[in-house]
């Protein structure tokens, strides 16, 4: 891989937001930055300085390193993850249905 550190960055970013369930928009509003701020990193037009990393970090709940290291392929489909994702899934969707059932 001969990605630049930047765009290492920008493709973990966009992958970290989007695993958890994060709108651009969202995780700027919890960064407390204009509603357009992650939006302009994955787009090429900014890149922040290393405190506001430790933040988006912080807020995506992993380690700044991986936000700055290659996504390693085998860790990107953690099996315990997406099978703790798809239990709390299920379990919401039949409790909707059982309220459905029982009203």
């Amino acid at each position: 891989m001969n990605d630049s550190l930047e765009e290492i960055f920008r493709t973990n970013l966009r992958f970290y937001r989007q695993r958890a369930k994060l709108s651009q928009e969202k995780l700027s509003t919890k960064l407390d930055k204009n509603i357009n701020y992650i939006n302009m990193i994955e787009g090429k037009k900014s890149i922040p300085p290393l405190p506001m990393i430790e933040q988006i970090a912080s807020v995506l709940e992993i380690p700044s390193y991986y936000l700055l290291k290659p996504l390693n392929e085998e860790k990107i489909f953690d099996k315990s993850k997406i099978i703790e994702d798809a239990s709390k899934l299920i379990a919401e969707q039949s409790k909707e249905i059982l309220k459905k059932l029982l009203n």
